[in-house]
């Protein structure tokens, strides 16, 4: 199954997809991760990209395809994926779907998470990320079992940059004015399905699944 995530920040994207990593036995492509791992590094599209991340904006998209392009094209034949964090924009998603239907690999579901303002805002002010390997945690509904320590690989728990209040809003602004309307591109093609953002993971993975399955796009 390919499958892209879209929603606003703070629907829980990279949580969902990294639950689904595993279970589904996809291939997990995080442009977010991509983009904080080149920003740690100081390298120069990193450089560039933590001015746009610092304030809300969103990564230029020539920026965002440099970065994921060697991701993209170094997954094994027939290796299924989900996407989170790219597309972003309108345009971007019609270079996406060039690319995949060059590949013989067109998408099969984009699903929509669609989540209420006052669940946005709990999630991402509690939100913490680890340095090293990028896992999500949530001071309340996931914490990890040690404070400030990953489960996963013992780096060290952090919040992000972007997840203060003072631009969170600007952040759900940005997503409303530049990403909302690839809801209506990929409506076209038939292949967009709207979820409830505000359930649990468990909850949404169960309900997501089962319609996959009956759909034949999960075993």
């Amino acid at each position: 199954m390919r499958l892209v995530l879209l929603g606003p920040p703070g629907a829980g994207k990279g949580s969902f997809a990294q639950h689904v990593r595993d279970r589904w036995r996809l291939a997990h492509i995080a442009s977010g991760d991509l983009l904080r791992e080149a920003v740690r590094a100081k390298t120069p599209l990193g450089v560039e990209a933590e001015r746009d991340m610092t304030r809300g904006e969103l990564v230029p998209d020539a920026l965002v395809t440099a970065l994921i392009r060697e991701r993209v094209a170094g997954l094994a034949e027939g290796q299924g994926f989900v996407l989170d964090g790219f597309p972003r924009t309108e345009p971007q998603a019609v270079a996406l779907d060039a690319a995949l239907r060059e590949a013989g690999a067109p998408l099969d579901r984009v699903v929509y998470l669609k989540t209420t303002p006052a669940v946005i805002t709990g999630r991402l002010a509690g939100r913490r990320v680890c340095a090293a390997c990028g896992q999500n945690y949530h001071v309340t509904n996931r914490p990890s079992r040690r404070e400030g320590v990953c489960d996963r690989c013992g780096g060290r728990l952090e919040a992000r940059a972007d997840d203060q209040p003072a631009t969170i809003a600007h952040r759900l602004e940005v997503y409303e004015r530049q990403t909302a309307p690839m809801l209506a591109h990929y409506r076209r093609q038939g292949i967009l399905q709207t979820a409830d953002g505000d359930q649990t993971i468990e909850r949404l993975t169960d309900e997501l699944g089962a319609g996959f399955r009956q759909a034949g796009l999960l075993a």
